[in-house]
C-alpha cells in the first residue's frame, strides 16, 4: 500500500517531461516482457496472454503520446513524432500478429533513442530552471 501511494505521489508531482519519460519506460518494459514471452514459447497460453497484453499496453501508450502532441506548437518535431508513433503502432500490431521479435527489438531501439532524447531535454530544462 505504501509503495502504491509513493508511486502515485511521484506521478502527481512529476515534471511534465518526467511523465513522458515514465511512459516511454513503461512501453519499453512492456515490449521486453512481450519479446520474452515469444522467446519462451507460445505453446504456453500464459505466454500468448503476456505477449498480447504487453504489446497492447505499449501500443496504448504510443497512441496516448501521439494524441497528446500539440501539432500547432510542436511544429516539425511534433509532425515527426506523429509519423514515428504511426509507424511504431503499425509495426507492433504486425509483431503481435506474426510473433516477430525482430520488429519488437527494432521498436525497443527506437523507443530507447526517443526516451534518451527526452531525458536530455529534461536535463537541459533543469539547468534553465
Amino acid at each position: 500500500m505504501h509503495i502504491q501511494s509513493y508511486l502515485e505521489n511521484q506521478v502527481k508531482n512529476a515534471h511534465p517531461l518526467d511523465h513522458v519519460i515514465m511512459l516511454y519506460g513503461k512501453a519499453l518494459s512492456c515490449l521486453r516482457i512481450a519479446k520474452k514471452a515469444i522467446e519462451d514459447g507460445l505453446k504456453d497460453p500464459e505466454n500468448i496472454k503476456k505477449k498480447a497484453e504487453n504489446i497492447g499496453k505499449a501500443t496504448e501508450i504510443l497512441a496516448y503520446l501521439q494524441g497528446s502532441l500539440n501539432m500547432e506548437k510542436g511544429g516539425e518535431i511534433a509532425k515527426n513524432l506523429n509519423e514515428i508513433y504511426d509507424i511504431l503502432i503499425d509495426e507492433l500490431v504486425r509483431a503481435n500478429m506474426e510473433n516477430n521479435t525482430e520488429i519488437i527489438v527494432k521498436s525497443i531501439e527506437t523507443l530507447e533513442n526517443l526516451k534518451k532524447a527526452w531525458e536530455d531535454i529534461r536535463k537541459t530544462s533543469d539547468v534553465r530552471a
